[in-house]
């Protein structure tokens, strides 16, 4: 007996409210992957849950009263059973009077009130009040935090260009949750990526630390370094002339990373759900440069190249599966 759309959403708010309570990690996400994936219902109902945090995103101008709203609706879940999580999570949106009315990209709880961020489709770039500037790619989101003693900004999720300003007096650091990177230059590129942070150096040096404490490194330009919670390791060298011509063209430059990554990516950057077998697609890798401002046709640059077959259910919904051989 087919599951009833009531259940459906119950499960995603379920889902949003889990994200919000244990973390954005690589695991839960894939998790959370494979339970939109088991059905078109199960992803448009995922979207749905997400189209609220959306239009909570516009309240930012008014973010007292709303991150007030937010304790209060998460307050003592801990204490309470899911399925009351559940109905509280479509309570808010009952309150809120937010209703769906288009399929939008993922943006977890986490990120409703940050001090800067992205849609899927966006690029922003910002002057902070110490003259450093920040650009973010789309679905990406940060705080700021500066005092007296340090600058410090906050990647939630997504991805940051920073260029920094000098103070002697005050270390400007990025910060995730696998590490911190403490500035000894001006230029460089961080990127939450799943249980990774990756750090590509464009321009001097950054000192990286993972999370623990346990082990520091020091970038240098042209480097990459992938920063967990318990370590630092290069990963190879990158192009800094290249890596700055995509940010200010909107591309995704990629050579031989697997397809799903590259779709994940992409998924990143338009509205909507892409909706694939990541197992069934891993031996598939892509070289190329993508258009992020244009995901269908970026979409359609791989599938040339690839033997993928693209269905386009909805504007919002595109299902990917491998183009199997014709028989004999």
């Amino acid at each position: 007996m087919p599951e009833q759309p009531e259940s459906i959403d119950e499960q995603a708010a379920e889902w949003i409210l889990r994200l919000h309570e244990e973390g954005f990690s690589e695991g839960l996400r894939l998790e959370f992957e494979r339970w939109k994936q088991q059905s078109p219902q199960h992803a448009a109902a995922a979207l749905r849950m997400q189209d609220v945090i959306n239009r909570l995103q516009a309240l930012r101008q008014q973010s007292v009263p709303a991150k007030a709203a937010l304790n209060a609706a998460f307050a003592g879940r801990k204490a309470i059973t899911r399925r009351k999580q559940a109905l509280r999570a479509l309570l808010i949106a009952g309150c809120l009077a937010l209703p769906a009315t288009q399929l939008l990209k993922s943006h977890y709880p986490g990120q409703w009130m940050a001090d800067i961020s992205t849609g899927p489709n966006d690029w922003k770039t910002q002057r902070l009040a110490d003259n450093s500037t920040i650009t973010l790619s789309g679905t990406s989101a940060l705080n700021v935090h500066f005092n007296a003693q340090e600058r410090r900004i906050e990647l939630l999720q997504g991805e940051v260009l920073v260029e920094v300003a000098h103070d002697s007096t005050r270390p400007f650091f990025v910060q995730t949750a696998q590490g911190s990177m403490r500035a000894l230059g001006t230029r460089f590129v961080v990127k939450r990526q799943g249980d990774t942070t990756v750090l590509s150096m464009l321009q001097s040096r950054v000192a990286a630390q993972s999370a623990n404490e346990q082990q520091t490194l020091e970038v240098a330009a042209g480097s990459r370094a992938l920063i967990h919670r318990d370590s630092v390791e290069l990963a190879g060298s990158v192009s800094p002339a290249s890596i700055n011509q995509a940010w200010e063209r909107h591309q995704l430059v990629v050579e031989n990373q697997p397809l799903p990554e590259v779709l994940d990516e992409i998924s990143r950057h338009r509205r909507g759900h892409l909706q694939f077998d990541r197992t069934a697609l891993a031996h598939l890798r892509v070289s190329a440069v993508l258009p992020l401002d244009d995901t269908d046709r970026a979409l359609q640059l791989i599938a040339d190249t690839l033997p993928l077959q693209i269905n386009t259910y909805t504007p919002w919904l595109i299902v990917i599966s491998q183009l199997q051989p014709a028989k004999k």
